[in-house]
């Protein structure tokens, strides 16, 4: 239940996303906000099963392009574990990370992922969230 939809929720539009993500250098971690942004009230599914877990999103920092950054780096933190949760269940070793959707477009979101993930991460060739569902489904036919 982690994701970017934690964005719209704490009121980030589309140009303050694009405007703050510029003042943000992700080479320098907000160590001290450890958040964990769950969109909606409670509940988390993977990578750890937590029906009564909450959000968590303070300390508020005076900036808001920290307070996105903050963001961001919890999201790339639970995708690390999610991905570290299917190697130790008998995936295979991540290898590179390519993405669609929204976040696609966002250098910044990007740099994140790569730093934290430690494999290379960039855009897919097809960037509509739906392309790689539809991919799947004609694997199944």
């Amino acid at each position: 239940n982690v994701g970017c939809a934690v964005l719209r929720q704490e009121g980030f539009s589309n140009p303050e996303l694009e405007r703050l993500s510029q003042e943000i250098d992700p080479r320098r971690p907000c160590r001290h906000l450890n958040y964990y942004p769950l969109a909606g009230d409670a509940g988390e599914r993977f990578p750890s099963c937590d029906p009564s877990k909450k959000a968590l999103l303070t300390p508020r920092p005076p900036r808001r392009s920290e307070y996105l950054q903050g963001i961001l780096e919890g999201i790339a933190r639970v995708e690390r574990d999610g991905y570290q949760i299917l190697k130790d269940l008998g995936a295979d070793e991540l290898v590179e990370v390519r993405t669609a959707g929204g976040g696609a477009r966002n250098k910044v979101w990007t740099r994140i992922r790569r730093q934290l993930l430690g494999v290379p991460t960039g855009k897919a060739s097809e960037t509509e969230a739906s392309y790689g569902a539809a991919l799947l489904a004609l694997k199944t036919l």
